[in-house]
């Protein structure tokens, strides 16, 4: 069992972080990072208490949660909620804690970002293709929804079924910083709605992405589930590539919008298509193209600078 000293010890921490006016999901937060390190301390140290542990346990602390395989951002986190708990127990009467030790231990760099993924034209139908193949019509109306809409996935996952098989656009989603807009869609992803709702059946469910068990219950998804989706595109994109190409949510829109802008499309419409404010954060979604450039300069075929 975890300590009870450990125990009261995120008890009097919460209880001071609620009275500086923390919000409930702050709170919660520290509690959960805070019952992780716990176990931990229980598992690997002994069941010590906090103000026990030394900077080269703290540290050990932070290399293990690594090794779990968190991100350095969740690791860092984690870390925070028991420096703040320590220094908490430092300026608190109650313990015989005089410096907070957790604020020598360095917090980790964070993860480079995850490469950008572009797919071109002829990938996306490829998978489409291999879906419809299989009849997999829930799964090919994400694809090509996300893809045509170049939509975030949240506000994919926010698209309601009532009427989109009759017009080609959808409900209005909320997207950052609350903005309300629509999705847009051509009759070919229409034409793929239809045919998922016609497999679907009737139901009194209001979302668009609903999963039908073999049993016949009907289950909503979440949008954590296209993740898993993506997975599943990738390893049929391998079909065609012979290698593996990791397709995220956010890929299609990057994609998209790649794709329109080498056809033609003026930037100033992508900036509208992608609901930014600022269009050079359009222009930060469209690959660099590098190596097309020192390829017309050497009148050269691109792919020979392909990496």
């Amino acid at each position: 069992m975890v300590s009870e000293v450990n125990k009261r010890t995120i008890r009097d921490f919460l209880i001071e972080k609620k009275s500086e006016g923390r919000a409930k999901k702050t709170l919660d937060q520290y509690h959960n990072d805070l019952k992780i390190i716990s176990y931990y301390m229980l598992k690997h140290f002994e069941n010590k208490s906090f103000i026990e542990l030394t900077r080269k346990e703290i540290r050990n602390l932070s290399i293990m949660f690594q090794e779990r395989g968190m991100s350095n951002a969740r690791v860092n986190r984690i870390m925070s909620a028991l420096r703040s708990l320590l220094e908490f127990c430092s300026f608190d009467d109650d313990y015989d804690y005089e410096y907070n030790v957790g604020s020598r231990v360095k917090g980790l760099p964070k993860n480079p970002v995850r490469e950008i993924i572009f797919l071109s034209e002829d990938q996306v139908d490829w998978i489409k293709n291999e879906l419809i193949r299989r009849e997999d019509w829930l799964k090919a109306v994400y694809l090509m929804l996300s893809y045509i809409s170049a939509a975030r996935k949240n506000e994919v996952h926010q698209v309601m079924k009532e009427g989109l098989n009759e017009r080609y656009f959808t409900n209005q989603v909320i997207g950052k910083r609350g903005k309300k807009f629509r999705l847009y869609y051509t009759p070919e992803v229409q034409n793929l709605i239809q045919k998922y709702l016609d497999f679907r059946g009737e139901d009194d469910l209001p979302e668009l992405f609903v999963r039908v068990l073999k049993n016949g219950k009907k289950i909503p998804i979440k949008a954590e589930g296209f993740n898993y989706w993506c997975e599943y595109f990738s390893r049929i994109l391998m079909m065609k590539e012979n290698s593996y190409v990791h397709i995220n949510p956010h890929c299609f829109r990057h994609s998209r919008l790649e794709n329109l802008s080498r056809a033609g499309v003026p930037l100033e419409k992508l900036k509208t298509l992608a609901r930014h404010e600022d269009i050079s954060t359009t222009a930060d979604y469209l690959d660099t193209r590098e190596e097309d450039d020192i390829a017309e300069i050497y009148d050269m075929d691109p792919s020979h600078f392909a990496v």
